[in-house]
């Protein structure tokens, strides 16, 4: 009995040996495999633990509203004139004005709002309307529409190189639907944009920044049509795509 003790004994003292001269890490090692990790000292004892994060690329994009349907058998009047002011170069509101008659061009358009032009709300078409109430249609009181639509597009990127938001322009019937213009806003400020009578038009980058976005960047997306009398009667699909990329 005595003889048997001592043997259990003996492999206790070299089982305990053996888990002594276990070596355990004190230093995480991100080799995929999960371990302890121990450390012992006469007057203090470190561990450290590696922590690995992976941070993929991505880029996306989050449009507020999907579609715009405008129709000029009751044209959305917009709620009040616009100016435009080169302190605060903010966009119309949503909403259809008329443009005095005597502006034909797109050089005509800019050089009368450069120069305190007000657009004036209107809901019919043609472009007609008695403000002043004398029974009579001045000059300024007919002319064309512009039509004007406003969204919010938010960007995310984390790049660190930075990024560049573009904008492409398909449709159906190719012409014939006047002008369509898009503007970009960032912050209030105009970033870019462009104007095209006839499709595919782009793609157009109309807004960029170095680095991230610094999470979810919004910008305001101003949309118009201007119907400056060469537009044909008809139905007209138009397919705008955005996209963000990597500078």
């Amino acid at each position: 009995m005595k003889k048997h003790l001592i043997w259990l004994l003996a492999l206790a003292l070299a089982s305990g040996v053996a888990l002594a001269q276990v070596g355990f890490p004190s230093e995480g090692d991100l080799d995929g495999n999960v371990e302890e990790l121990y450390d012992e000292n006469h007057d203090q004892a470190a561990v450290k633990e590696k922590v690995r994060v992976i941070i993929p690329p991505r880029y996306a994009l989050h449009l507020t509203e999907d579609e715009w349907n405008l129709n000029l058998n009751t044209p959305p009047e917009a709620p009040g004139p616009y100016t435009y002011d080169p302190d605060n170069p903010a966009p119309p509101e949503e909403g259809c004005y008329l443009v005095p008659k005597a502006m034909k061009t797109l050089t005509d358009l800019q050089n009368y709002l450069i120069s305190g032009g007000v657009f004036r709300p209107i809901g019919t078409y043609p472009a007609a309307k008695d403000y002043n109430g004398n029974g009579k249609l001045e000059d300024d009181e007919k002319g064309t529409l512009i039509c004007v639509n406003t969204k919010i597009l938010q960007k995310f990127s984390n790049d660190p190189d930075g990024w560049r938001l573009s904008v492409s322009v398909t449709g159906a019937p190719s012409s014939g639907f006047g002008y369509f213009g898009l503007a970009d806003f960032l912050s209030g400020m105009p970033m870019g944009g462009f104007v095209t009578n006839s499709l595919p038009h782009g793609p157009v980058v109309v807004a960029f920044g170095s680095g991230p976005t610094g999470g979810w960047l919004d910008d305001t997306v101003v949309e118009a049509f201007w119907f400056d009398g060469s537009e044909l009667d008809g139905t007209y699909t138009i397919d705008v795509t955005f996209t963000l990329a990597g500078l």
